[in-house]
């Protein structure tokens, strides 16, 4: 079986949504890229799966219907299971064509069909290949690389060379801390359950276009149940804790784990469909203020999580992951890897700080943030602009901040 050769222009470490996109954006280009993914692919990948509208411009020329299971255009919040509030994600009279409602994807599917679109445009896929280390060398970059065995070929080394690196290896990203880059980050971990459903037209409770999300059963995080074609995924994430590494708390998984069964039971769903199914870890590298997401040289960039490009409010990364992947392609084929950074903290840092700035707020009086905000006319609207970045998070300011001290002194 063919291995890669020769000098590559790129190689992207990583196939998730942010390499993927790298590889096609450089790939189109005319760049040579290698795209590099330690495990077979499609494999599953823990993520709620939720997307904002805006992402479709970043998907062009992939079209809706090939990867979207449903689309969101209610949701139901709640308060520890009670005090619940179902709201449209459009105000009244939205025509269709402007709706935002999001769409809930499965990721094997999605994922496969950004795979063909870096494909189509040139890049080379490798499938069982994991990246270890790299080496400078003269104008470039020299990876040792681990080829794990199956499809006819045996476990073994090789050098990869390349004149660009982009690391889309994730939270534990490899390629990182070959670079010195994100040597302690801020990491949040979420578990989801995907259990099979099917739909019943005379359940108003679960349906195919309502979301559900609790903001109490959970502290410094919340639970969610978000529909699938054929599946409820139920999750909860634990996001603001005492720990810079959530993972390193020795209660956290069963605390996660008790809001899930709690969700599912408030929901009618019955713990027999639980049993047995496996819960799928997620660590969440949360955005913790801007930091260099390239080496000193250029020759390195990093991308979605392994860049930290989580939202520390709503714990979302999958449009930011898009985003970046685009931006650091774009950059390499440009001649100018070096304005990677800049170009990230312009699109994104002021909106993840003032994010973070109201993450704080939030998962530290998240009952008056609910009473007072979250259950306010409208405010299911702006959460979902908000996702897309169609309302800057920078916007909420004052007239929010009144509006929750108004009911806490009403509370008081």
């Amino acid at each position: 079986m063919a291995e890669p050769g020769g000098r590559y222009d790129l190689v992207v470490v990583g196939a998730g949504p942010a390499g993927r996109m790298a590889a096609a954006t450089a790939a189109r280009a005319g760049l040579r890229v290698a795209l590099l993914e330690k495990l077979p692919l499609p494999r599953h990948k823990p993520c709620g799966g939720g997307m904002p509208v805006p992402v479709r411009q970043e998907l062009l020329p992939l079209a809706p219907e090939a990867v979207v299971d449903t689309r969101v255009r209610w949701m139901r919040h709640s308060w520890c299971f009670r005090e619940a509030l179902e709201a449209p994600v459009d105000p009244p009279g939205t025509p269709e064509p402007e709706s935002r409602g999001l769409w809930m994807v499965q990721r094997p599917r999605f994922d496969a069909a950004l795979v063909q679109q870096a494909v189509a445009a040139g890049a080379e896929l490798w499938q069982g290949h994991a990246f270890e280390s790299l080496e400078h060398g003269g104008a470039g970059l020299l990876l040792r690389v681990r080829r794990r065995p199956g499809a006819g070929r045996s476990a073994g080394w090789l050098q990869i060379s390349t004149r660009q690196l982009i690391g889309a290896d994730g939270a534990a990203g490899a390629v990182a801390r070959s670079v010195g880059l994100r040597l302690r980050p801020r990491i949040a971990l979420a578990l989801e359950l995907e259990v099979p459903h099917r739909w019943d037209p005379a359940d108003r409770l679960l349906r195919p276009d309502l979301l559900h999300l609790d903001y109490g059963v959970l502290r410094c995080g919340y639970a969610w149940v978000f529909p699938k074609a054929d599946h409820l995924n139920i999750g909860a994430g634990l996001f603001h804790a005492r720990h810079h590494d959530v993972r390193r708390d020795p209660g956290a998984r069963h605390r996660i784990r008790a809001a899930i069964d709690g969700y599912a039971a408030a929901l009618g769903v019955d713990q027999q469909r639980l049993a047995g199914l496996r819960a799928h870890a997620h660590p969440l590298p949360f955005w913790d203020g801007p930091e260099p997401l390239q080496s000193p040289d250029g020759r390195v960039l990093l991308v979605g999580d392994a860049a930290g490009l989580i939202n520390p409010l709503f714990g979302d990364g999958l449009f930011h992951a898009i985003r970046s992947g685009r931006l650091a392609g774009e950059a390499v084929a440009s001649g100018e890897p070096c304005s990677y950074t800049g170009r990230v903290h312009d699109l994104m840092a002021d909106e993840f700080e003032a994010a973070r700035r109201w993450a704080r707020l939030f998962y530290g009086l998240p009952g008056l943030v609910y009473r007072y905000g979250i259950r306010r006319p409208g405010a299911t609207a702006t959460a979902v602009r908000l996702l897309g970045g169609e309302v800057p998070f920078r916007g909420l300011g004052r007239r929010a901040l009144r509006r929750l001290a108004t009911g806490w002194m009403r509370a008081a």
